[in-house]
């Protein structure tokens, strides 16, 4: 894992070439529309608003916080603005950054601009954990992660709870053969189903699934691979919420392991409650539209 290709994949290709080609496909369809909203490495749309005197509302969705850097960006935006003939400066937060994230899931040495709207995610049902595993890496980087579904399952079936894998549409279920019946693998499984009945979550790290593990109450595993990936399981170690892995180096033996000792580990699904319960005291989504309402009248 390369954390510095990292930043830089953020500087070359998204405040870079798909942030021209997102501009240029807006430029129609800009006309006659009085906000935009866009995620917050959507450069191009950033870009393209400012250029059409739009308000723009940039939403967080990487919820460390560490993988887009302003400071580090000033000249792969100032390039964009050269090209796209934005007369200012390119503004990564837009007029308003809503993090729909709590603010102890942000790395600190990343803190969001003082004038963020922190907004409450969908909370999803109230967890209800059964002992049950659940089990993803993802859609992209389910493709690029060797035998680490293998070592999992296999794990799994060590640890003889019940567990279910997503694996994702471009994997076949057949590829792993026969498992024992407590263990699952399918494509695609509801999430928002299953979590909240899990005991523990095995992820890649994904923003996504942390925000989801943490709604759904239960302690995580993170094997993280690329992307944001490494700065959630940094967010995981520091609060407490559950054990991080080396998705190389970590054996079916050492996976099984680390599964038994969190699904005893009270101190994390503790962690896991308090984090969730902060995270359902922020705004909720229609106090944030209220506001924009109210602002750009």
């Amino acid at each position: 894992m390369d954390i510095e290709h990292e930043l830089a994949v953020v500087e070359g290709h998204f405040a870079g070439r798909a942030a021209l080609v997102a501009a240029a496909a807006l430029d129609d369809e800009l006309r006659g529309y009085d906000l935009v909203v866009c995620d917050e490495v959507d450069f191009g749309a950033i870009a393209a608003a400012q250029r059409a005197r739009i308000p723009v509302v940039v939403v967080a969705v990487i919820a460390s916080g560490a993988l887009v850097r302003p400071g580090r960006l000033t000249d792969a935006l100032d390039v964009l603005s050269n090209q796209l003939g934005v007369p200012e400066p390119i503004r990564p937060y837009g007029d308003f950054f809503v993090v729909p994230f709590a603010p102890p899931m942000r790395d600190p040495h990343f803190p969001a601009p003082a004038d963020a709207l922190w907004m409450q995610p969908d909370a999803g049902s109230a967890p209800d954990p059964d002992g049950s595993i659940v089990a993803t890496l993802g859609t992209e980087f389910n493709t690029e992660s060797g035998d680490l579904f293998d070592r999992i399952l296999k794990a799994l079936s060590a640890t003889g709870a019940p567990a279910v894998v997503a694996i994702g549409r471009d994997l076949n279920p057949e590829r792993f053969g026969s498992q024992p019946p407590q263990v699952r693998v399918e494509q695609f499984v509801d999430f928002d189903v299953v979590i909240p009945h899990a005991s523990v979550v095995l992820h890649h790290g994904g923003s996504g699934l942390f925000l989801r593990s943490v709604m759904g109450g239960a302690p995580q595993i993170v094997l993280p691979m690329g992307a944001d990936q490494p700065f959630t399981a940094d967010s995981v170690s520091r609060i407490g919420l559950g054990r991080v892995l080396d998705p190389i180096t970590a054996t079916a033996h050492t996976i099984a392991e680390t599964i038994t000792d969190l699904l005893a580990d009270e101190r994390a699904r503790h962690r896991t409650a308090q984090l969730r319960r902060s995270t359902l005291r922020l705004p909720k989504p229609s106090t944030i539209v209220e506001h924009l309402e109210s602002v750009l009248q």
